[in-house]
């Protein structure tokens, strides 16, 4: 089974079927800690369209490349599942994506549903100027 960290040319695929890797912080491998495994059994796209679009030139410094957002839900080998908040880059004038939340979000279904709804409730934040709208 392929990774979903391996890099992908072209358009961004499905990355369903991907076998998902989580490496073990320091301490947690120091007392006997292992890396859990599993596999992204759903996903959804912030701009599936992205995906698709063809590699394009760079803009200057300022201009980091092209970001993905997904969604996956992952099951792992102990049965149980999460959710995972990810994205996927591919810098500019470049053709290849690559996984890049080595970092990321990722809980239980409760906790991300409770994060994502009381994010949505800060409808100030949803604006071009969030500052200026105040504090909802």
């Amino acid at each position: 089974m392929k990774s979903d960290k391996e890099p992908v040319p072209g358009e961004l695929t499905s990355r369903v079927n991907r076998r998902v890797r989580f490496g073990v912080p320091r301490d947690i491998e120091r007392a006997g800690g292992a890396p859990e495994y599993g596999v992204i059994v759903d996903e959804i796209w912030a701009d599936p369209e992205i995906n698709r679009k063809p590699p394009r030139p760079s803009t200057g410094t300022r201009d980091w490349g092209d970001y993905s957002f997904c969604s996956q839900l992952i099951r792992w080998n102990n049965g149980e599942y999460s959710i995972r908040l990810a994205y996927y880059r591919r810098q500019a004038g470049g053709s290849i994506w690559r996984y890049a939340s080595q970092t990321t979000v990722n809980g239980d279904w409760r906790v991300i549903k409770l994060l994502l709804n009381r994010t949505l409730t800060k409808t100030s934040w949803f604006r071009a100027d969030p500052i200026s709208a105040g504090n909802s």
